[in-house]
C-alpha cells in the first residue's frame, strides 16, 4: 500500500524519497537542453554566481534543481513534524510537495525560486517557533533577512514580503520592534550586496539589474488545453482540501489553527500572483509549499484507507501524465 508506506515517519519512507524524486526527475535529466528563462537575462547577485558555475551544462543545472528539490521535500516535512500539523509524524506532506512541482517539466529545470523556497520554508519556521516568545525581534529579523535573501536569487519574491508581515501579525507579534526588525533584516542583504557592486564600480549596474527584475513581468509559458485542464483539477483539490480543512478547524489547537491560516494565505496570494503578467509557472514550487501542507491534512483526514491509496494514485497519475502532453 502506498499511501501506508510514505504515511509515517519509518526509514524505509525516507530511503524511497530519493528514489520516487529521481523517477520523476528522469525527464529533466534526461533532456539535453537548458530553457531560457526571463531570470537569465540580466540575473540577481546570487543567481548570476549560480548561473557562471552551471550555464551550458545541463547535467549540473537538473542536479542542482533536483537536490534543491529534496531539501525543499525535508524542509516542508520538518516544519509540519516540528509543529505538529498532522495527528502523526509522516513524510507524507514532502512527498506531496514533489508531486505538485513535478507536473510541469519546465518548473524542474534550474530556476532561481528553486533556492528562494528553503529559504522562505526557514523563514516560516524562524517566525514559528518565534510565537510565545517574550523577545520575537531577533526572529522575525531572521526571517525577513532570510526571505530577504532568497530575492538576491529570486527577484519576484520581494512580494512576499507582506506575506511575511501578515505571519507576524496572525501569531500577535507585530508591534513597531518586531516591524522594525523585519525591515532591517529586509535591507541588510541589499546593502551587502551594493557594498559589494560599489567595490567593483558597477553600484549603477546593480540599480539597473534590481529594476529590471522588480518590474518586468516574467511570463513564458503558453498554456495548452491539456496544461488548462491540469491546473483546474490541481486547483480544485486544492481548494476542497482547503474546505475540508476549515470545517476541522474548530477542533484544532489555536496554534494549529493559525499555523494552517498562514499556508492556506500562502496559497491565496500564489494564486493571485499567477493571474498576473509578473509571475508564471516558477510560483508553484513556491506554492506547492502550503498545497502540500493542506492536502497532506486532507489525506490523513480520510477515514477510510482505500479512498486514501485512490486520491493519491490518481494525483500521481495525474502528474505523470502533465509531464508527458504539456
Amino acid at each position: 500500500m502506498i499511501f501506508k508506506t510514505i504515511h509515517n515517519n519509518s526509514i524505509l519512507a525516507y530511503a524511497l524519497m530519493p528514489l520516487i524524486l529521481g523517477g520523476l526527475w528522469a525527464k529533466a535529466l534526461l533532456t539535453k537542453w537548458m530553457p531560457e528563462f526571463p531570470f537569465d537575462q540580466l540575473p540577481m547577485p546570487l543567481w548570476n554566481l549560480v548561473l557562471s558555475v552551471v550555464k551550458g551544462n545541463h547535467l549540473y543545472a537538473a542536479l542542482f534543481s533536483l537536490g534543491l528539490a529534496l531539501i525543499n521535500m525535508m524542509a516542508v516535512n520538518r516544519l509540519v513534524n516540528r509543529y505538529g500539523l498532522l495527528n502523526k509524524q509522516s513524510v507524507l506532506p514532502g512527498y506531496i510537495y514533489l508531486i505538485l512541482v513535478s507536473g510541469y517539466g519546465v518548473v524542474q529545470h534550474l530556476q532561481p525560486v528553486w533556492f528562494y523556497s528553503p529559504l522562505l520554508i526557514l523563514a516560516l519556521e524562524r517566525l514559528f517557533t518565534a510565537a510565545g516568545q517574550r523577545r520575537p525581534m531577533s526572529y522575525c529579523f531572521d526571517a525577513a533577512f532570510w526571505l530577504s535573501t532568497g530575492t538576491l536569487f529570486y527577484a519576484k519574491g520581494i512580494f512576499l514580503i507582506p506575506f511575511i508581515w501578515a505571519v507576524i501579525f496572525i501569531l500577535r507579534m507585530f508591534s513597531f520592534r518586531t516591524f522594525l526588525a523585519s525591515i532591517i533584516g529586509l535591507i541588510l542583504p541589499y546593502f551587502f550586496a551594493f557594498c559589494y557592486y560599489f567595490w567593483i564600480g558597477k553600484q549603477v549596474d546593480y540599480f539597473a539589474i534590481l529594476m529590471e527584475n522588480f518590474m518586468s513581468p516574467v511570463a513564458f509559458f503558453e498554456h495548452s488545453i491539456v496544461s488548462k485542464a491540469y491546473n483546474v483539477i490541481i486547483i480544485g483539490i486544492i481548494i476542497f482540501s482547503i474546505l475540508s480543512l476549515v470545517r476541522q478547524m474548530p477542533t484544532f489547537k489555536i496554534i494549529t489553527r493559525k499555523h494552517y491560516r498562514i499556508f492556506i494565505w500562502l496559497i491565496v496570494i500564489c494564486l493571485l500572483g499567477s493571474m498576473t503578467p509578473y509571475f508564471s509557472l516558477e510560483i508553484i514550487s513556491v506554492m506547492a509549499i502550503g498545497g502540500a501542507v493542506v492536502l497532506a491534512q486532507f489525506f490523513s483526514s480520510i477515514q477510510k484507507n482505500i479512498w486514501q491509496e485512490v486520491f493519491l494514485i490518481f494525483l500521481l497519475v495525474i502528474t505523470l501524465v502533465a509531464q508527458y502532453f504539456i
